[in-house]
């Protein structure tokens, strides 16, 4: 059923799309491929990646410099103080002589491709070139999910050389890093982008997204890694809401990020609406970034995550394709993982966890001479709560006077108490809940009035 890196192709396909590979880093060497392709190179290999940390495409990209072919790399250093390997092989490819140009946008580049131009061939997926991306450590146990594309597709070739040269010569986004002779010029001839691809920025992610998602009447699948921008979200709720059945493997270390807790947000209101959810439950990551509208056909993968960032600035790439050999491929992917068929549990059915306990702000705990009109309750809710309810009263078990306020995590939420009596004591409790309806409970305090 799994045949080592899987070539696809239809009675249908054009001569241009003679060749689509899709290769599952679930429990194939999906870089030996790719640096056979960098070796074979004779005439030229552009490079874009947000980081690698994998020294041996370094070394085959300098080895093919040094033979004389010519090698380009977009690069964003921005990434070097997350994964620290970064630097050392930008230092690798500027001490090699290759020419490279720097990403100096706040928004990062967040493409991780390779352009072969002899063997026409391009290379895009998902996936960061690090030493764990393209090989599983324990096939099905053990990888970083993702589906490593390469095609000869003459139109996505093409317009990934149009839109790789579009940013070389870009000094608005781009600056020179190392090794870069001027004037800038073209190598390739401009042409229209194929129809199916989409380029942030120049094009709107989300945008494209919603459109299809709206326009899907059968079923939704979708892998990703991150949600943070709702829109997505409220589409899947949407897509539940007219009885469309919508399927979603995510990330549970993304769940409980610190940094991304947004993305508990989605992921819990999609669950409470009907949503199916599973979370990754092998050892790796589920860092794909896939979507299947089953009735149109169409398979959504690329770069972008489910973030604002991915939709409409950071440098993107994805596409929204309608040949039936990838979404053939992608849909029995999905359902080997969803119903763990190699009897291996590559899922698990996603279980809400309840948000970080508030912690009071204001007023302290047995505080006196508190004013008695418009004091305000304060706390911080902690991590993952995104909502309160408020108990508040003069008996030690202080009842529920305002349900569900919405909070974030991360700032100071408050509650406007009614006018008070003078002399009195007053207590009060808060219970964070996340949008899942977990909760958790705070202390009861109490304070008085002067």
């Amino acid at each position: 059923m799994f045949a080592h890196l899987v070539m696809l192709s239809a009675a249908s396909a054009s001569p241009a799309a003679a060749l689509d590979r899709l290769c599952d880093t679930s429990y194939e060497n999906c870089r030996t491929p790719l640096l056979n392709l960098i070796r074979n190179e004779q005439v030229g290999i552009d490079v874009a990646f947000w980081f690698m940390e994998d020294s041996r495409y370094a070394n085959e990209l300098i080895a093919r410099h040094r033979a004389g072919v010519r090698v380009r790399v977009l690069m964003d250093t921005s990434a070097n103080a997350t994964y620290p390997l970064n630097p050392g092989i930008l230092a690798m490819l500027r001490d090699a002589g290759i020419p490279m140009r720097n990403c100096i946008q706040s928004a990062i580049l967040h493409w991780k491709t390779m352009i072969f131009v002899g063997q026409r061939q391009v290379e895009f997926s998902g996936a960061n070139y690090s030493p764990d991306a393209f090989v599983p450590g324990v096939p099905y146990v053990n990888y970083v999910d993702e589906a490593i594309y390469f095609t000869d597709d003459a139109d996505v070739l093409a317009s990934f050389k149009t839109m790789y040269e579009n940013h070389w010569l870009d000094d608005t986004r781009f600056a020179d890093y190392a090794n870069v002779r001027r004037p800038l010029a073209r190598r390739y001839p401009v042409t229209a982008i194929d129809p199916e691809l989409n380029f942030v920025p120049s094009q709107n992610f989300v945008t494209r997204s919603l459109a299809a998602y709206r326009n899907e009447a059968q079923a939704i699948d979708v892998i990703i890694y991150r949600i943070t921008d709702r829109r997505h979200s409220d589409a899947m709720i949407a897509a539940r809401a007219r009885g469309v059945p919508v399927r979603l493997i995510t990330e549970p270390g993304q769940y409980r990020s610190t940094t991304y807790y947004w993305h508990s947000w989605n992921v819990d209101r999609m669950h409470m609406a009907g949503v199916s959810v599973r979370h990754r439950a092998h050892a790796g990551q589920a860092h794909q970034k896939t979507t299947l509208l089953r009735g149109q056909g169409v398979t959504i993968f690329g770069s972008s995550n489910w973030t604002s960032a991915s939709a409409s600035s950071q440098i993107e790439h994805n596409y929204f394709t309608t040949k039936a050999a990838l979404f053939n491929w992608f849909r029995d992917s999905f359902d080997r993982k969803w119903f763990n068929e190699t009897g291996n549990a590559e899922t698990k059915p996603f279980v809400p966890l309840p948000p970080a306990a508030p912690s009071y702000v204001a007023p302290a705990s047995g505080a006196t001479s508190v004013v008695y009109s418009g004091t305000r309750l304060q706390w911080k809710p902690g991590y993952f709560a995104h909502k309160a309810d408020v108990y508040f009263g003069t008996s030690s078990n202080p009842p529920l006077v305002a349900r569900d306020v919405a909070v974030t995590p991360r700032t100071t939420a408050s509650y406007t108490l009614p006018t008070l009596q003078s002399g009195r004591r007053y207590y009060w409790k808060i219970v964070s809940k996340t949008m899942a309806n977990q909760a958790a409970v705070g202390q009861i305090r109490y304070f008085t009035t002067r």
